[in-house]
């Protein structure tokens, strides 16, 4: 029984989600160190086969992903994120299929789901590139003892992005095949299948609303956004998110796929517990940004127990043309502050990576940018030691330019500060990530 069938043509918006900033918070010491790997100026990935012309090659980058169930807010469990989840990450290839079967499994405190599946594929069909994404479901229960148990059947959502030889277009479908809740007594009762924009309410038990879907195109490419279901549950104060697919499509994939993030703060406050998200977040599209800087900023903000940053900034560039693909991430973060101890200025992270030769076989990468300006400790100026490590007794420990190498990238950490406070707390300063993968040819 289809719910939602539409085809929209809309402006496309890219929306990154910025965490909010924690208050650092006492907790048992422990956490998470990258190794320290060296980056040098530059290395190079050199292969000297000649592949043949990839048949399912495209112009277009593309992106698919989905899940079955995620629950947030009210008295869900911290680890109730994403169950079925599968994607297919930034490539210009036709002909990719991914899926991710699960027979049963719990959602802690709120119920079972059961036969759920996620599919993610590309195709090329008669000049038509595709990007898709589904997500089917056999059975979701969302039980309260007290209260009664919902049970949602054969639950499916479809997300669709592609071109079809002249234009960006997208689709998408969420099908309910039956709803049905049983009370603590008397027998259960089926209701009606909701109607977009009119939410089934289930009395002292939930609201089931469709979810809206979200189907901008633009010149340049297309997102395909479909939510599937949305159960508001009374008791926990609990929303799940049912069935969810997302599927994209975008022009300008020449030699290079791009990947990669700048973030001016990261890090915990004690085991994790208390995360400070990654903030001033910007993320690296598939096809690079066409030589435009962008940014993303944000006004000084106290953290709590005396911790203080400086207006933090994020800035990203990359181009591409037949012969290169070259680009940067760069954040910076004003200053850092401890209270009247410890204050550090000029915090920036940069990661540079390029790509050039013939199909773009040689890779070189650095760090160069990297920088850190002032210390001063208790009102005296302070320089890190050749160690790189500078230890502050019972107030912090520094550690400069932690890196680390990926395959088709760096990344780097200007600045981690672990505060000796007995919190265990970590911050990270000056994030910066960034990879160029090869494009299918």
């Amino acid at each position: 029984m289809s719910l939602i069938g539409r085809e929209t043509h809309m402006r496309l918006k890219t929306r990154t989600t910025v965490a909010a900033l924690a208050v650092l918070a006492a907790a048992a010491p422990a956490t998470v160190v990258i190794a320290p790997a060296s980056a040098g100026p530059g290395t190079s990935d050199r292969s000297s086969a000649h592949k043949p012309k990839d048949p399912n090659a495209t112009p277009f980058a593309l992106r698919a992903w989905g899940y079955s169930t995620r629950a947030t807010g009210g008295d869900v469990p911290t680890d109730s994120g994403g169950t079925a989840w599968e994607v297919i990450g930034c490539t210009n290839r036709a002909g990719l299929h991914h899926t991710n079967n699960i027979a049963g499994v719990t959602l802690p405190g709120l119920g079972t789901i059961s036969a759920a599946k996620t599919r993610v594929w590309t195709t090329r069909k008669g000049g038509v590139v595709s990007s898709w994404a589904r997500n089917t479901i056999g059975k979701v229960v969302l039980s309260d003892s007290p209260l009664g148990t919902l049970t949602l059947n054969a639950v499916s959502s479809t997300a669709r992005a592609y071109h079809d030889g002249s234009k960006f277009k997208t689709s998408t479908n969420t099908d309910l095949a039956r709803l049905t809740f049983a009370g603590p007594v008397g027998p259960a009762q089926d209701f009606p299948i909701p109607a977009p924009g009119r939410p089934v309410t289930i009395p002292g038990f939930a609201k089931v609303t469709v979810a809206a879907s979200n189907t901008p195109t633009t010149k340049n490419g297309a997102r395909a956004y479909s939510n599937g279901l949305k159960v508001e549950l009374f008791a926990t104060h609990s929303t799940v998110r049912v069935a969810h697919a997302v599927a994209q499509i975008l022009s300008g994939v020449q030699t290079g796929l791009f990947s990669g993030q700048s973030a001016a703060v990261t890090g915990n406050a004690a085991s994790g517990v208390v995360g400070l998200g990654r903030n001033t977040l910007l993320k690296m599209p598939c096809q690079g940004t066409d030589g435009v800087v962008k940014t993303r900023s944000a006004s000084s903000t106290d953290l709590g127990g005396q911790v203080a940053v400086g207006v933090a900034k994020s800035e990203e560039m990359a181009k591409q043309n037949g012969k290169k693909a070259w680009g940067y991430t760069r954040s910076r973060v004003a200053s850092f502050s401890l209270g009247d101890q410890l204050r550090i200025e000029g915090i920036v992270g940069q990661v540079n990576v390029s790509r050039t030769g013939s199909h773009l076989r040689k890779l070189n990468r650095s760090t160069k940018g990297t920088t850190i300006g002032t210390i001063v400790v208790n009102g005296e100026p302070r320089k890190f030691p050749d160690t790189g490590v500078l230890e502050i007794p019972g107030v912090a420990k520094l550690q400069r330019s932690v890196t680390e190498k990926s395959k088709n990238g760096l990344s780097v950490i200007a600045l981690r500060i672990k505060l000796l406070d007995g919190t265990g707390a970590v911050i990270d300063l000056g994030n910066a990530r960034m990879q160029v993968r090869r494009s299918a040819h």
